[in-house]
């Protein structure tokens, strides 16, 4: 259990896992399943060790161990012979104790493996004579080997960042390189609050959807340069904040600051021992290059008549079914990368899966499905940098509002605001966790609505020695966004939120 959050100490190939200092970029109320709430006294932001005992503690809450096959490795997934008519697969399943291999046949098969498991490397001049370590972040594990040694980090993505900070500590300094630079937000916001509980609400939602994507991004882009300024610190990229997944990191301005790290421009060629830049500076004596040049999407394991990704350009509608199957019984689970947290989305994609499989929902035709696959993607290759890694880029709300209204559980906001307009406020100017979509539909969930209610409280709980003052709890609130929405504004959410 666990899947990429299971740290292992050995590197397993065609398996994602995280180093060990690993700590989650979302929230752990943003991160939360719909149905189960973490516990108060967790962290904010989960180490791994935490993220999987959220896992396993959900495991046990809803009873799945029963479920799970363990130890046993899928070789092969194949149409059995009477596909047409059936939509039945052929697993090839090792036994990974005894090595011995067999063949059973499935209804449907859902897969999960994401999208951080093969490993994708940058070439540049020279590789090949190099005599130090090359590794990539899949299998970058500790920074305890590398005490005292002279390091380079490639990439600034969210890999390559936390390998150069954590680097940092045993040695120093730490020589971070990129092509284009990056716009690096933080995990804390205003107050000490989670950066994600202020950014990612309906209201803002709403504002980004609405106003000219350049206002936004000078409102975004100013937010992030009050942390530190991006030019100043030669970070500063030429493109927009919304051309590219975001990077979160709140070490990396100290580190730049002290010294510790020392950003450089796109690697030029390496010799033996040296790296060039394309600057012309050179970094003598290089002990080891830790490549965060992300990975390689595909699925070995299925027959290539089924799916066969090329450049990471996946054709799956709603980034989760094949269009052109005779049977819709295969779902892919996750293979997106949301503005905010993947757990939410996959689980409404499972939702979604089965009530496609069991027949309660219906696909639209083929035709319909490559329409939206390519609607998608021109829009993704218009907003963010061309490269292999944004190609299953999405917005946050809107698509989980699209997956919640495929499954018939978006929230009701019109109902609040005439039956509970201080609710509604919750629902619309706080944050936008995963509760919202238990609150109706099928499968609702009577606890969600005290779940919504609690999730400050919750987030207090896990940096708070004992309870605070009712009155310095209020800096967690939202007393003054219900005041100042009042009546004036009812009229306008209506509008807005009438769906």
């Amino acid at each position: 259990i666990c899947g990429l959050w299971r740290f292992t100490e050995d590197v397993i190939e065609g398996k994602g896992s995280v180093a060990k200092s690993t700590i989650i970029k979302t929230s752990k109320e943003m991160t939360a399943f719909s149905d189960f709430p973490p516990p108060p006294e967790f962290p904010v932001y989960m180490h791994q060790e935490y993220v999987c005992t959220y896992f396993r503690m959900y495991a046990d809450k809803f009873d799945l161990k029963k479920y799970i096959r363990f130890k046993s490795e899928i070789e092969r997934v194949s149409k059995s012979e009477d596909f047409v008519e059936t939509g039945r697969w052929k697993l090839t399943i090792k036994d990974t104790t005894t090595g011995v291999s067999t063949e059973e046949t499935f209804d449907a098969v859902v897969v999960c493996t994401g999208h951080h498991a093969y490993k994708h490397y940058a070439k540049f001049p020279g590789m090949e004579k190099f005599k130090g370590e090359i590794v990539h972040t899949h299998d970058y594990k500790y920074s305890a080997p590398y005490k005292n040694k002279k390091a380079i980090v490639v990439g600034v993505g969210n890999s390559g960042i936390d390998a150069a900070v954590d680097l940092s500590h045993v040695t120093s300094p730490v020589y971070l390189s990129t092509r284009r630079g990056a716009w690096v937000q933080r995990n804390i916001g205003p107050k000490g609050v989670p950066g994600d509980f202020v950014t990612t609400t309906r209201w803002n939602s709403y504002l980004e959807s609405t106003l000219p994507q350049s206002w936004t991004d000078s409102a975004n882009e100013r937010r992030v340069n009050q942390n530190f300024d991006h030019t100043l610190y030669s970070v500063k990229p030429k493109h927009r904040i919304s051309g590219q997944h975001p990077s979160v990191n709140d070490d990396l301005p100290l580190r730049l600051a002290s010294g510790s790290v020392k950003m450089k421009p796109n690697i030029k060629r390496f010799t033996e021992s040296h790296v060039e830049f394309d600057d012309g500076s050179i970094v003598t004596n290089v002990d080891v290059v830790v490549l965060a040049t992300g990975y390689d999407y595909g699925y070995p394991f299925i027959d290539k008549d089924v799916v066969d990704v090329q450049e990471n350009v996946l054709d799956f509608y709603l980034y989760e079914f094949l269009p052109d199957l005779e049977k819709q019984t295969m779902a892919f689970i996750g293979c997106i990368q949301p503005t905010g947290a993947i757990m939410p989305i996959a689980e409404l994609q499972c939702r979604y899966a089965m009530q496609v499989f069991k027949g309660e929902k219906t696909l639209p035709s083929p035709a319909a499905m490559w329409a939206d696959i390519k609607r998608r993607r021109s829009a993704v290759r218009g907003r963010y940098v061309n490269t292999q890694r944004h190609t299953i880029q999405v917005d946050y709300i809107t698509f989980l509002d699209e997956m919640a209204s495929k499954v018939g559980c978006k929230p009701n906001i019109l109902r609040y605001l005439l039956t509970n307009p201080v609710f509604a406020m919750k629902l619309i100017f706080g944050p936008c966790t995963a509760y919202q979509y238990r609150l109706r539909g099928p499968n609702s969930w009577e606890g969600a609505k005290k779940a919504i209610e609690n999730q400050w409280e919750r987030t207090e709980k896990a940096t708070m020695v004992k309870d605070p003052p009712a009155v310095e709890r209020q800096g967690w609130g939202m007393p003054g966004l219900y005041t100042i929405a009042g009546v004036i504004m009812l009229a306008v959410l209506i509008r807005v939120f009438y769906w």
